[in-house]
């Protein structure tokens, strides 16, 4: 089993045709058409893993009592995704998407959210939670809305032993030192180490290694078109290249990658090659529009 612990959202889309100008101001008027939901965030990462049919459960913040709350478990349910959800008063997150049809064009998208740390008390469920299911796996999925907070990551490391990989932001690095292993993409890399890295192979190399040494952890860094990086705690370096494929939606392709990350090495790969199976799949998921999943069939031909 692996568990995925962060700030679950849920995205809504709302598609119509755009045929004239609002005559009130210079904006599209949008006749809606249809509504569409799916899991985001941390969400989307147990979406990925559950569509590879490994066991998921899903740890986060949401209320069920309102209706994106309810839309959340249902599709959770749909998605045959076990989940344990925290009620602190917060409003579920919401990223409602207005989109043009015919065009898959995004005209606006409008938040609904609440940053605020994570009361101890309800950190200490999480803590238990984790504890209960003991998985394989542990993974945070980190969007800095408050859900990962400094004592909850202490709690997590004293008391769950297993391997912890992250999908850091910035903003909480300091909450993740000593974990299995972090995963940020480029921009997110800059913001670590404090500065603009390049995207080439010596610029990368030399900030992983600071990332490694600095936080006493394996190191991801993916970079787009051009595959990945993976920096060990022993200073060894692979450079993982990529399948070059038309990109559609770069929009959730973090998260299968590192679903994709956790899945591997709970099948017991070694991490060369559980990163090489990740790289695969987000190149397959850019194809795609929107927050999507790959298959099994896709990654083995299966």
């Amino acid at each position: 089993m692996i568990c995925v612990l962060g700030d679950v959202m849920l995205d809504k889309y709302t598609y119509g045709k755009v045929e004239r100008i609002n005559p009130e101001a210079p904006v599209p008027v949008l006749n809606v058409v249809e509504e569409k939901y799916a899991l985001g965030g941390a969400g989307n990462v147990a979406n990925n893993i559950a569509s590879l049919d490994e066991d998921v459960v899903l740890l986060g913040v949401c209320n069920e009592n309102g209706n994106f709350g309810m839309q959340m478990a249902e599709l959770c349910k749909k998605k045959n995704i076990k989940y344990h959800f925290i009620t602190d008063g917060r409003p579920t997150i919401v990223k409602h998407r207005f989109v043009a049809l015919g065009y898959n064009q995004q005209l606006l998208r409008v938040d609904y959210e609440e940053k605020h740390p994570l009361n101890c008390n309800y950190s200490k469920m999480f803590v238990d939670k984790i504890v209960e299911f003991n998985p394989d796996i542990l993974i945070i999925s980190d969007y800095a809305k408050g859900v990962i907070t400094e004592d909850l990551m202490k709690n997590i490391k004293k008391q769950f032993k297993g391997r912890i990989l992250i999908d850091p932001k910035p903003d909480n690095i300091h909450l993740y030192k000593n974990v299995f292993l972090i995963k940020p993409n480029l921009k997110e890399a800059s913001g670590i180490v404090g500065r603009e890295i390049k995207n080439n192979n010596e610029d990368v190399e030399k900030a992983g290694l600071e990332i490694v040494d600095r936080y006493n952890t394996n190191v991801v860094i993916t970079r787009s078109e051009k595959g990945s990086t993976l920096i060990t705690l022993d200073n060894e370096i692979h450079h993982i290249p990529t399948e070059v494929r038309e990109i559609h939606d770069v929009s959730g392709a973090g998260d299968t990658y590192i679903a994709t990350l956790g899945y591997a090495l709970s099948k017991k790969y070694d991490l060369v090659d559980a990163v090489k199976l990740a790289n695969k799949a987000s190149s397959i998921v850019v194809g795609k529009v929107g927050t999507a999943t790959v298959s099994l069939e896709e990654l083995f031909g299966k």
